[in-house]
């Protein structure tokens, strides 16, 4: 399946074309996706495309054959059913055997002959500044060294999130903001760990591995004591890293919620909590859950819930 290639900034992105009719289809298709060339047999083509300015998720089915040539300026993750295969270069494989990666500056050939495709395309900068977080590299170079998949249980990790992703999709939740970007992540990070990155892959899996274990332990201080006055060293301390470790931690692994923001959000659902349960004062609790006054709690309290607080005496 070709590349999508449009694109709108920052705002939530949707197009669906279907026809029946061969010239109509040919001028889609080479309008978005370049060189396409519909065989002799064709009876419709169909596409659903959704996304943003981070990535695009594309399913199409083709009744007839295509071949199409894409020199993509994204990075494009395709699958497909059986009927479909690929080219790049002298390496050839099947959609439907496993998924496939295809990189900017790489020609590949596409071919489909009645069945169905499904493709993430990722824009290099976002996914290139994805990849440096995850495996703390300032100056990582997002290349593969190759179109397949490290190994059939990557490949599987691969499918299971495009699974979840298409079902986010189904049920119109990709056009929450919230829900896109978290859905993007989880799309990033199973291609940065589904194909073979160039470099040294050991180093990357131990600074990956590293990176979650410090958001990990680092955000469980925070929940944990989320009512005490401590700081954020105080969280990088007890997951053995920096502040700057930490920060960039929660950066890689929390859709770009920081540890303050977090810490915040941990006493707002604290405070929330005992509001909703006891009879206490906005100000007792905005002063237990270390808010500098009972005006900052409240315009927290309305940011993060919609509403203003409720206690005793309010």
């Amino acid at each position: 399946m070709g590349s999508p290639t449009d694109h709108t900034p920052s705002t939530y992105f949707e197009r669906r074309f279907r026809s029946r009719d061969r010239d109509e289809t040919q001028e889609w298709l080479a309008g978005h996706y370049g060189r396409v060339d519909l065989g002799r047999r064709f009876s419709g083509y169909a596409e659903h495309v959704v996304g943003d300015d981070r990535f695009l998720l594309a399913d199409a089915a083709m009744l007839g054959e295509l071949r199409c040539v894409v020199d993509p300026d994204v990075l494009l993750v395709s699958t497909g059913t059986p009927g479909s295969g690929w080219e790049v270069g002298e390496d050839t494989g099947s959609f439907a055997a496993e998924p496939v990666v295809f990189q900017p500056g790489e020609s590949s050939v596409h071919r489909l002959a009645d069945t169905e495709g499904r493709a993430v395309a990722f824009r290099i900068p976002e996914l290139t500044r994805t990849a440096r977080l995850l495996y703390a590299q300032e100056d990582l170079e997002l290349r593969f060294d190759g179109p397949r998949p490290v190994n059939a249980r990557r490949a599987a990790y691969w499918l299971a999130a495009l699974e979840v992703a298409r079902r986010e999709r189904r049920t119109g939740a990709l056009s929450n903001d919230s829900m896109r970007a978290t859905t993007y992540r989880q799309l990033a990070i199973a291609a940065l760990e589904t194909f073979r990155l160039v470099g040294d892959r050991r180093e990357l899996r131990l600074s990956a591995e590293r990176r979650a274990r410090v958001y990990r332990v680092g955000a469980q201080y925070l929940r944990d004591h989320a009512a005490a006055p401590v700081t954020i060293e105080d969280a990088a301390s007890a997951a053995g890293a920096s502040t700057g470790e930490l920060v960039l931690a929660f950066h890689s692994q929390s859709d770009g919620v920081g540890p303050t923001a977090y810490l915040r959000r941990s006493r707002l659902n604290g405070a929330h909590d005992q509001l909703t349960s006891t009879g206490e004062t906005i100000r007792t609790v905005a002063a237990k859950w270390g808010f500098s006054s009972e005006a900052a709690f409240v315009r927290h309290y309305r940011d993060e819930y919609g509403a203003d607080p409720v206690g005793s005496g309010a």
